[in-house]
């Protein structure tokens, strides 16, 4: 598989230039190839989430119901199997098999998926949190704020929806405009209507060392808890922000639109340690919202996903990991969509909203090879026996926050901490 350039001539030259020298720098907690680095556990495994924003028809790959009579499925379209796993092969999608035949023993598909609305915004929040109150973190902020000290962007949001609630100061966006990479370099500064006055580098250092050591005696001082978690908080941030401005010479953040292009963002911010958890997306914004010609509409957006996670997956594989061969062996990518499609096709050729949807989990930690759940013959969601992983019809409903507790626990964390009368599928944790 042919692996995109790196897109980073700035941060390549110096990363050269200091190897020349025999430099090496500390990032994070990782280190530049060659120096010795620590072990990596359950507490330490890094997340990548990939969503696909509108709502996904999983009958065009996850879903191969070709015996379901409630179901329509593309004239053109074939069961295929991958190992353990089944799905829908189609001529227009090459990159859907060879992703499956490639990385199938790595792989687990969640099937019936239960987000218990059909309103974007809504499943989005449950898909994200397993709640639809819209102040509750997220999966990735809750993985990333376990270890964040360690981390100068716990949570880099290159894509995709990101819910911080209390936990914003664990999460960053880069912007769709490279928001972020204009605020290191100072160029942001030209896009204002106003002229705004710049120190010189002397007086700048001294601004920044004032504050630095303002928010840190600020810190050390209890007032109150609301008082206390801020300080600290922001004691945290002017930290980060002080490390960003070191890595705008050996990271460039602008990351793209292509899941391709983000994939390569991702990946080295894993490698240098600068984050834990990043958010991807794949296709625009409500692209997968395919209410009038859905196959017009989804079978490029899943080929374009599937390429895309191909050279994700092939970048982690190639990657030396922190104990492990390789980042693949570390990290877990999660790929998801905020809802289903209706399995029958309306009048204009679309599919509408549907409350059942599909997962993919892949690469550290889990039991590959396999699909968990189901669709029943109205396509609605089978439960499953949480132990197993296996269909159980008097076993739990396989629901966004079900996976969402599969995800804590990858990670070491104690769902009951955060998700109420839920148990993660320990049948797919290693």
């Amino acid at each position: 598989m042919k692996l995109p350039k790196m897109h980073t001539s700035r941060r390549s030259f110096l990363a050269s230039s200091l190897a020349g020298l025999g430099v090496g720098l500390t990032l994070g907690r990782s280190m530049w190839p060659g120096v010795a680095r620590a072990g990596v556990g359950a507490s330490k495994r890094k997340f990548i989430f990939v969503f696909a924003q509108g709502g996904w028809d999983p009958t065009r790959v996850f879903a191969p119901e070709f015996s379901n009579p409630n179901v329509d499925l593309e004239a053109a379209a074939e069961r295929a199997v991958a190992g353990g796993i089944a799905y829908v092969s189609h001529p227009d999608r090459p990159s859907v098999d060879a992703f499956m035949q490639a990385w199938h023993d790595r792989s687990v598909v969640f099937n019936g998926v239960m987000v218990r609305s059909i309103a974007h915004e809504i499943c989005t929040m449950l898909a994200m949190t397993g709640t639809t109150s819209g102040l509750t973190p997220d999966w990735p902020a809750i993985l990333a704020d376990q270890d964040r000290g360690s981390f100068t962007l716990p949570h880099l949001v290159l894509g995709g929806p990101s819910f911080p609630g209390n936990l914003g100061v664990a999460v960053a966006r880069t912007g769709a405009a490279g928001q972020l990479e204009a605020l290191l370099n100072g160029s942001a500064l030209g896009l204002s209507d106003i002229d705004v006055a710049t120190l010189r580098s002397p007086s700048q250092a001294l601004v920044d060392r004032f504050v630095s050591q303002r928010a840190a005696a600020r810190a050390s001082v209890s007032r109150s808890k609301v008082e206390d978690v801020l300080a600290a908080d922001f004691n945290t941030a002017t930290q980060h922000a002080a490390d960003l401005k070191d890595l705008q010479y050996l990271m460039d953040f602008t990351g793209g639109t292509s899941l391709a292009d983000q994939a390569v963002v991702a990946v080295e911010a894993l490698q240098k340690g600068i984050s834990r958890c990043l958010t991807l997306s794949s296709g625009a914004a409500f692209g997968w919202d395919t209410h009038a010609q859905n196959d017009d509409g989804q079978s490029p957006l899943w080929e374009g996903l599937f390429s895309g996670l191909g050279q994700l997956v092939q970048l982690l594989a190639n990657a030396p990991g922190e104990e492990e061969a390789s980042l693949l062996d570390e990290t877990v990518v999660c790929v998801l969509s905020e809802m289903g499609r209706t399995p029958l096709l309306n009048g204009v050729g679309g599919k509408d909203h549907w409350p059942y949807t599909s997962v993919m989990l892949l690469g550290a930690g889990l039991t590959g090879d396999r699909v968990v759940g189901g669709f029943d013959t109205t396509y609605y969601g089978q439960n499953v026996d949480p132990a197993s992983g296996d269909v159980a019809e008097g076993g739990q409903v396989l629901s966004a926050e079900a996976i969402g507790a599969t995800l804590l626990a990858l990670a070491d964390v104690d769902p009951a901490d955060y998700v109420m009368g839920v148990q993660p599928i320990d049948g797919v944790i290693a």
